[in-house]
């Protein structure tokens, strides 16, 4: 059974809604988990002992949350990539498109939107980050 490491994982996102795509791994060291929920309905009628859910036919991505260190590097930086621009809000945005190479043979795609971005400061440490993502389109697993 093969066995894949943080180092073969890529993290790329696009830099604005609709945007170019930048490669920021090294400015990312932990990502929430992946996943694609698919989501039901408690379908159990009145007098069943046991509880029953039927598909509703749609999925769900919960929040992917990026962190690590707060960089201000042109171009590529964790803050330069990842701090809101206007289109992130706007009621017409498009999203950004977020690609995520877990291990070789699983990458993930999802259109997502930018909802927030968090500066991380403690007394002694080097600051941090933290970016919140919401689905805008469904997640792909490929």
């Amino acid at each position: 059974m093969a066995k894949f490491g943080s180092t073969v994982t890529t993290v790329t996102i696009a830099v604005s809604p609709g945007g170019a795509a930048k490669v920021i791994t090294p400015y990312v060291d932990d990502i929430s988990p992946l996943s694609i929920e698919a989501l039901t309905e408690k379908t159990d009628p009145f007098g069943m002992v046991n509880e029953e859910y039927t598909p509703t036919g749609k999925t769900k991505v919960p929040d992917i949350i990026l962190s690590g260190h707060y960089d201000t590097t042109a171009d590529v930086g964790s803050w330069t990539v990842l701090k809101q621009v206007a289109g992130d809000y706007a009621p017409a945005s498009v999203g950004r498109e977020l690609v995520i190479v877990a291990a070789t043979g699983a990458t993930f795609t999802i259109t997502v939107h930018l909802v927030k971005t968090e500066i991380v400061a403690k007394n002694g440490s080097l600051c941090r980050y933290q970016t919140t993502l919401k689905q805008k389109s469904a997640g792909v697993w490929s």
